[in-house]
């Protein structure tokens, strides 16, 4: 299952990704608010909250997310989640890495400083917590 979290505003998005993750997952919840974003502001900031995770369908992945290059416009990406998780992601590439983003792992006991990082330099770049909508 994949929720949006409340914590998401403007251009950085975080998600909550748990048991099994599914095709619909992606397609009507995931992918949408990514490219909704990617459209408005031309970059965006991705947390994924992993918990409880349990894998996900491969095809869903594929077909969805690498193929689609407007996903390179993710300039952050903070990955929260229990060690068990940071081993994995250093051992493979999943569907939660991608190319051209700076990618930091947080514990769950962390995920405080990774919404921390998400927003930082936000002021210093637009003077304001998330940047105006693009325009045209």
């Amino acid at each position: 299952m994949i929720e949006e979290l409340p914590g998401s505003s403007g251009y950085i998005l975080g998600f909550r990704f748990s048991g099994e993750i599914t095709d619909e997952d992606y397609s009507i919840i995931f992918l949408p608010a990514l490219l909704g974003a990617i459209e408005t502001y031309g970059t965006i900031r991705l947390m994924v909250d992993v918990i409880d995770y349990k894998g996900e369908d491969i095809a869903a992945m594929d077909d969805d997310v690498r193929e689609n290059f407007r996903l390179l416009y993710i300039e952050r990406e903070a990955i929260v989640g229990n060690e068990d998780l940071e081993d994995e992601l250093n051992r493979v590439d999943t569907f939660f890495l991608f190319p051209t983003t700076d990618i930091r792992f947080f514990r769950t006991e962390h995920r405080r400083d990774a919404w921390r990082w998400l927003r930082e330099d936000m002021r210093a770049k637009t003077g304001a917590e998330t940047p105006p909508p693009r325009q045209g």
